[in-house]
């Protein structure tokens, strides 16, 4: 049987599919030696940033704001520093979040750069990388604090934000003691099959007590920022996640699990690895680059990402909400998983309230597998049989009285394995 797409299917399809490839990588480059500081500020009330001018009456419990402490014991040497913060969005329409160390300047915390208009209006939770000046640290103790506006929409007089992760990176120059090494398998413009080894090889193993391969390419957006081609690491504790994987003792290789990423462009994978010395001193190798991934003639993966995602996609006392997601064909389909990020999503009262199964997928119900006040990045088999080729319709729900169930930024993903192909579109 043929498929034939509406035009106006095609264009979506084109168009939603393709990479963002407009936004550089930041955070540790090749050849960077840096030290990492990290506090988790889940704990109590720390994580939470309220507007100093809130009229609510459930703010005045969250203020003022508290002014938090991270010890930084090493400067020497150090030529730049940077922070990295996870925000939670907060409150729809919490604008103007800032943030200072040792009272300082105010410092902006951007929104997330790919919402394309009021993104303080949507729900997210994202990493957010800064140039740090490091006149304004010390060593020892240093002090930092976040501040808040009010709400642009959606307003009830109570702008309040979130940090659940205030990590500083001091970066040094090369005369910093430092474990050295390369990624040695795959090398650049070679050809990598599904679930390869990757290998490592640093100088002296014995001074090396972790290393961690990130990869950049195609898939589904860990960190928030809605970047699909884009190296894939995350915070949401002190710990890296959503990388390729870590390794603690030789022999330095891991397998990395393709089985889920989606087909990339050719040439399209690049690869590092960063190396932390038995001191705390990490430092990047070298990026081994335009790796092609090549699958049996007889597999394809496909990730189908949503449209028409809503300003506060949040659901709590009986009301659903939803957007589209097209896919292009299911001839062929083996298996899906739906990958969404989440806060509160926790499948029990709190989230839910008496719905066991929040999440609908074109009327078939599923739970969501979050977490309870926080986020999650999780994933949803979801059987072939209940998809359509064209729209499907992702709805959640919730009937709580509390906060209810917040869909994050970028919206939900369909990735969807298939045996051999009988048509092809541009893009993924």
């Amino acid at each position: 049987m043929i498929f034939r797409i509406p035009l106006f299917l095609l264009i979506i399809i084109l168009t939603l599919m393709l990479p963002v490839k407009g936004f550089s990588q930041k955070g540790p480059q090749a050849g960077d030696i840096y030290r990492e500081y990290a506090v988790n500020l889940k704990n109590g009330n720390w994580w939470r940033v309220t507007d100093p001018n809130a009229r609510h009456a459930g703010a005045a419990a969250f203020l003022p704001n508290p002014v938090l402490e991270i010890n930084i014991d090493d400067l020497k040497g150090a030529v730049r520093a940077e922070v990295l913060m996870d925000i939670w969005g907060g409150h729809a329409g919490t604008s103007g979040k800032k943030f200072r160390f040792n009272d300082s300047a105010w410092m902006d915390v951007p929104d997330v750069p790919t919402i394309p208009q009021r993104p303080e209006c949507y729900m997210t939770e994202y990493n957010v990388i800064l140039n740090l000046p490091l006149r304004y640290l010390k060593e020892g103790k240093n002090t930092f604090e976040g501040t808040s506006g009010g709400q642009i929409c959606y307003n009830f007089n109570w702008g309040q934000w979130g940090w659940y992760v205030m990590m500083v990176r001091i970066y040094y120059g090369p005369g910093k003691s430092h474990a050295v090494g390369q990624i040695t398998w795959p090398a650049s413009g070679g050809t990598i099959s599904e679930n390869p080894e990757i290998a490592i090889n640093p100088e002296d193993p014995g001074n090396v007590n972790k290393i961690q391969v990130i990869g950049k390419y195609y898939g589904y957006d860990e960190n928030g920022d809605g970047l699909y081609f884009d190296w894939h690491r995350a915070y949401h504790g002190t710990e890296i996640e959503g990388h390729i994987g870590t390794l603690t003792q030789a022999p330095y290789q891991l397998t990395w699990d393709t089985r889920y990423v989606p087909d990339q462009d050719p040439a399209g994978i690049s690869l590092v690895a960063r190396i932390r010395d038995t001191n705390g001193i990490w430092f990047v190798t070298d990026v081994v680059d335009s790796i092609h991934l090549e699958r049996p003639d007889s597999l394809s993966v496909k990730m189908y990402t949503s449209h028409d995602i809503p300003e506060k996609f949040t659901v709590r006392t009986g009301r659903t909400m939803s957007c589209k997601n097209v896919i292009d064909m299911l001839v062929n389909a083996m298996s899906c998983r739906l990958y969404h990020r989440t806060w509160n999503a926790g499948d029990d009262h709190a989230a839910g309230g008496h719905i066991d199964k929040p999440l609908i997928i074109n009327g078939s119900s599923f739970k969501c597998y979050g977490k309870n006040h926080f986020f999650a990045l999780s994933s949803v088999d979801v059987p072939v049989s209940i998809l359509y080729e064209g729209i499907n319709e992702i709805a959640y729900t919730s009937d709580t009285e509390h906060h209810g169930i917040e869909i994050l930024w970028p919206g939900p993903a369909f990735i969807v394995r298939y045996t051999h192909l009988t048509l092809s579109l541009p893009g993924n």
